[in-house]
């Protein structure tokens, strides 16, 4: 079969970039998936991800202002609400490193509050903050109905031209002077003339040159039950910024499932296989880790009432990658989005489009920032 561009990786990315392109007017166009659409493996899935303009790089800022005003926008006007606004709530020992780099756009600072401690614990009574000089509460968040907007988008590619392989697992790439080869394990090769890698914590299974600039890494999602009212806009969407990598953790209000949703933000550690079996409950460890956590920083004990699982995957920066083959500018990737990434898919898909038919994009803040995101900024992990 042969199509213009093809998607390697059904994720929000994969399918963000899908819509793009439908939007630019591809017809050939094809997205490989080596599960089904909306599986549980990757870090995709789930009921709710947070939206913020509250980052410790100014470069994230920028861009957040443009996903906010545009990128989210177009796509409720065709899918409805899919950003519930609440109170984002930044606290801990680093929390100065977001409130400096919100300093730096002038706009996004009229909808920043800072609060003392004791402010903050009037404003939000389920949390202590104890070890936090100050409560940094950002009124650009919101919960994204992550559920609901794979739903969209998958329909949406359903109903089009493109053509879905699902349950195909690709094999191989192979570049020739004349066209791209996609090999899968069960069906004919695809050729196309442009490639979108978006392929998660299989990126480096189908890309050789990823192997140490990418770390996947199991995370442990708990749901916990609190007194009063957890939804939005009485509960906000936090974040808990510690001293040291992978001490920090982050949370959710109560959507469209039981609990409020808790976890370790944890990009570093031995890198996991993205085959392993997804674990239906949580462990003991993980269980205490986030227990412990909570005796520290919540004023009530909470109760545990569900668990998910997901996989980070993330450059050692964390970083995005976003970016064509050094060697191949018709292959493009994107990758490194787990841990912040779900928020910036309507901005990021349209870059991974615009990269793939044109090499360059029409996004002023990426392009200013464009060094940050290619392949080479991408350090090795030790």
């Amino acid at each position: 079969m042969n199509y213009e561009v093809v998607i390697i990786g059904g994720g929000i990315n994969g399918l963000a970039t899908a819509d793009a392109l439908l939007r630019m007017g591809v017809t050939s166009l094809a997205l490989v998936e080596q599960y089904t659409l909306g599986h549980p493996r990757g870090s995709s899935h789930g009921h709710s991800r947070i939206t913020r303009s509250s980052y410790s790089s100014p470069k994230y800022v920028e861009l957040m202002q443009r996903v906010h005003d545009e990128a989210w926008p177009l796509w409720e006007r065709d899918a409805g609400p899919l950003l519930h606004p609440t109170p984002g709530c930044f606290f801990g020992p680093q929390v100065d490193d977001y409130l400096n780099s919100l300093r730096s756009s002038p706009e996004v600072m009229k909808r920043i509050e800072v609060l003392t401690p004791e402010e903050g614990r009037r404003r939000f009574p389920a949390f202590l903050f104890p070890d936090s000089p100050r409560v940094v509460v950002d009124h650009t968040c919101a919960v994204i109905a992550a559920q609901r907007t794979m739903e969209f988008l998958t329909a949406r590619l359903r109903s089009s031209s493109a053509r879905i392989y699902e349950e195909c697992m690709v094999t191989s790439i192979r570049q020739t002077p004349d066209a791209l080869l996609v090999k899968m394990a069960e069906e004919m090769p695809l050729r196309c003339s442009r490639l979108v890698v978006t392929a998660g914590p299989w990126t480096s299974k189908i890309l050789a040159s990823f192997d140490a600039s990418l770390r996947v890494v199991h995370q442990d999602v708990g749901y916990f039950e609190l007194p009063g009212s957890m939804r939005p806009p009485d509960f906000p969407v936090w974040i808990y910024a510690a001293e040291q990598p992978g001490e920090s953790f982050y949370g959710l209000p109560q959507f469209e499932r039981a609990g409020v949703k808790v976890a370790r933000h944890r990009v570093a550690g031995s890198s996991d296989s993205p085959y392993r079996p997804v674990q239906e409950s949580i462990s003991p460890e993980a269980l205490a880790d986030l227990q412990q956590f909570a005796a520290r920083q919540w004023a009530l004990p909470p109760r545990l009432v569900g668990y998910e699982a997901c996989l980070y995957t993330n450059t050692r920066s964390e970083d995005f990658i976003l970016d064509t083959l050094p060697d191949d500018p018709r292959v493009v990737i994107g990758a490194g989005f787990s841990g912040h990434g779900f928020k910036f898919a309507p901005l990021t898909g349209r870059i991974l489009a615009e990269l793939a038919l044109h090499g360059v994009t029409g996004v002023p803040e990426f392009e200013r920032h464009r060094e940050a995101f290619r392949m080479a900024a991408a350090s090795a992990w030790e």
